[in-house]
């Protein structure tokens, strides 16, 4: 399966409790891929400013690299924004683009619009929208709906991502479920599992025929503060593709608060 048709699955929370101005953010990613002979190693590296100049707005920029094997270098730019309009509502925003190859988006564009319900507005619906535009003829659409709550130390998240991929209007769905448990400014740990089906039109083959792969992704990330602003993030993840690849997954990197 080309690697540009595997959509990252997120969970996506409220920046307004934080309390700093600008957070920097350093890291990096190893994958060792199987069959290795095949698929190789890829390598990549980020870095990510938050700005917040209000309590209720923060903006990001990030800019990424990668290295892989058989499919070369590439470079990615992101801008992003979190927005707080009143007590039920906040929204993320979300460009990037990237370098001409055959695994970024020539350009990407995700809105997200969260609904804060209940008592505690700890009850967070939400629906979200991507598209995105690849160097070769393929174009995606997805569709989240999604629900989160927020408990004493711990949140949950549930999405399910529906994707209608051009040319040949090839449909397919996957869900992610996401469980937080810490607290800001001592830790965070989250495991997310993701799984579903992966499927687009193989315009490369002399005669066009749909593809279509499951996939399964299990991803345990840890955030820890060393000082209230200075603090260390890490990761593993396995993803196994259907008659592709099993992918496994390092990140490290740090975080400072200014």
């Amino acid at each position: 399966m080309n690697a540009l048709k595997l959509i990252p699955l997120t969970v996506l929370i409220s920046f307004s409790a934080y309390a700093y101005d600008f957070k920097l953010e350093v890291g990096g990613n190893y994958e060792y891929l199987s069959p290795n002979n095949t698929y190789g190693s890829w390598k990549s590296g980020f870095v990510r400013l938050y700005h917040k100049p209000a309590k209720d707005f923060t903006y990001f920029l990030e800019s990424d690299v990668f290295s892989r094997s058989h499919e070369g270098d590439a470079v990615l730019g992101v801008l992003g924004a979190y927005k707080d309009w009143n007590s039920w509502l906040y929204t993320y925003t979300n460009f990037s683009t990237g370098s001409n190859s055959t695994y970024l988006p020539k350009y990407r564009i995700n809105q997200e619009f969260n609904f804060k319900v209940g008592e505690k507005k700890n009850i967070v619906p939400s629906i979200g929208f991507t598209y995105a535009k690849y160097y070769d003829v393929h174009k995606d659409f997805i569709i989240y709906p999604g629900i989160t709550y927020y408990g004493n130390d711990f949140v949950i998240t549930y999405k399910h991502f529906i994707n209608k991929s051009n040319p040949g209007n090839v449909s397919s769905s996957s869900d992610l479920i996401s469980l937080g448990i810490g607290q800001e400014g001592k830790s965070w740990t989250y495991l997310d599992v993701s799984y579903g089906k992966q499927a687009y039109l193989a315009t490369y083959l002399a005669n066009p025929q749909e593809v279509g792969q499951k996939s399964l992704n299990i991803s345990l990330t840890h955030r820890h503060w060393i000082k209230k602003d200075f603090g260390l993030f890490g990761g593993l993840s396995y993803l196994k593709l259907e008659n592709g690849y099993e992918k496994y997954e390092f990140q490290a990197g740090v975080f400072k608060d200014f």
